[in-house]
């Protein structure tokens, strides 16, 4: 038996409940990862004073913009491929996961290129005056903008490693590339006395070891489709379409930070560090859910383009329920501990008196991306991208914008900490009615295969 239809075998005959959790725990680990190596470079900055983290946050926006180019290829790819694969059209699956890494690198090249002769009114827009934030922000921001390339081939290979079912190889490529960021961090910024560039040169170290792991299993034909094969526009526009959800997921993302940066600029330095902080400490829980979501979307996939759409219903209801269970589990001793976290990272009191409120507010609704999170990757890796799209579009999009333009302006710093949970919250209500009209077609679709 091939390896290929060894892989058929265990995604389409295993019990659902069991592949949900060997495929989710690796890529809850890999999708962790680079929180982690977000929070320790907060850590790090934050020892380098209240101005290095703040421009930080400031540069986030950029790190979501290209890794929003990265996720629309990876996962866009991700979803057609595990489909293809499903339905045993192994040319497609070639054709589509070279089409997702050749133009993503072209795209990335270009975005980085635009970025940096435009890095001056970029950074003012995003919230970067003329004080001792700019030229930190600016430092921070050209290495970000140069490891553009290395981000989104290392995002679109582990994408489309775990379409195939190869989620530990994904885990341990993204894994190892932050791993080495992490580690090279403190020797830069500190042991070099590099500052600010020691923090943003880790960023094409990390990316790049990763890289050179997730090669492999093409180079030396250990995967599951073969790249540098041929490729079509149409399939491009294709994968396009499919990951245009992660293009809302990922794109309004930096749109929100940047509004949230320049809401939160009034109230100085402090408030900008705690957005930061608190930033990364919901997006380190946020990866626990987007690893489940990650982590069923193949497999859903997968029983998906066979046909089988009992197994693919199974697989989505335990997915919701591991999600939301976890999210609960997580967000308790979040927030009870709120000030003993955001105080590991920065001690300054006016820091955590900002960021302790922040951070609660999130926790407060957390459970509910359990559904949020697992619907949305459902819907984009079952080929249903309109309705993955509007979900993705919520939470950061037509729901987060005019409360961020209200709350601020007419309940100040309070309206700021309320803008993100209540957009999470009315973000779950409008998620509900497309999860459960998701079950009723997967249903409708058994019983009538049935008959």
């Amino acid at each position: 038996m091939t390896d290929t239809e060894q892989k058929f075998r265990q995604m389409t005959t295993c019990s659902p409940a069991r592949l949900v959790v060997c495929h989710s725990l690796p890529t809850i680990l890999a999708a962790i990862l680079p929180s982690v190596a977000a929070m320790a470079d907060a850590f790090f900055m934050a020892r380098l004073g209240t101005d290095a983290c703040g421009a930080v946050g400031i540069c986030f926006p950029i790190v979501a913009a290209i890794q929003t180019i990265g996720f629309v290829f990876g996962t866009g790819a991700g979803s057609l491929l595990s489909r293809a694969l499903g339905a045993r059209k192994q040319q497609k699956a070639y054709s589509i996961a070279t089409g997702a890494l050749i133009t993503s690198l072209l795209i990335s090249f270009v975005f980085s290129v635009v970025c940096l002769l435009l890095r001056e009114p970029l950074l003012h827009l995003l919230g970067a005056g003329d004080d001792a934030l700019l030229p930190l922000a600016r430092t921070y921001a050209v290495c970000l903008l140069y490891s553009a390339p290395l981000m989104c081939a290392a995002f679109v290979l582990s994408n489309l490693l775990r379409a195939e079912g190869h989620t530990v190889w994904a885990m341990f490529g993204l894994g190892f590339g932050n791993l080495t960021s992490v580690l090279s961090a403190p020797l830069l910024i500190f042991r070099q006395k590099l500052g600010v560039l020691g923090a943003g040169l880790s960023f094409p170290i990390g990316y790049g070891a990763a890289v050179l792991i997730l090669i492999f299993p093409y180079l030396f034909r250990k995967s599951t489709v073969f790249l540098l094969s041929s490729f079509q526009i149409r399939g491009v526009i294709e994968i396009l379409k499919n990951g245009l959800p992660s293009l809302f997921r990922q794109g309004l993302t930096a749109v929100a930070v940047l509004l949230l940066n320049r809401a939160a600029r009034p109230y100085g330095d402090a408030a900008l560090a705690a957005l930061a902080l608190t930033s990364r400490l919901f997006l380190f829980l946020y990866a626990f859910l987007l690893g489940i979501g990650q982590g069923s979307a193949p497999i859903a996939g997968y029983n998906y383009g066979n046909g089988d759409r009992a197994r693919t219903r199974a697989i989505y209801c335990i997915s919701l329920v591991f999600a939301c269970s976890l999210a609960f589990l997580l967000a308790i001793p979040t927030a009870l501990f709120a000030p003993f976290w955001i105080g590991k990272f920065r001690s300054d009191p006016n820091v955590i008196a900002y960021g302790v409120p922040l951070l609660r507010a999130l926790c407060a609704v957390f459970p509910l991306h359990g559904v949020i999170a697992v619907t949305n990757i459902s819907l984009q890796g079952l080929g249903k991208p309109i309705s993955a799209s509007l979900v993705a579009a919520a939470r950061q999009g037509f729901l987060f914008l005019p409360l961020i333009f209200l709350l601020p302006r007419r309940f100040g710093i309070t309206g700021l900490v309320l803008t993100q949970p209540i957009a999470d919250l009315l973000t779950f209500f409008f998620t509900v009615p497309f999860a459960l009209l998701l079950l009723r077609e997967l249903k409708k679709a058994h019983r009538n295969g049935s008959e």
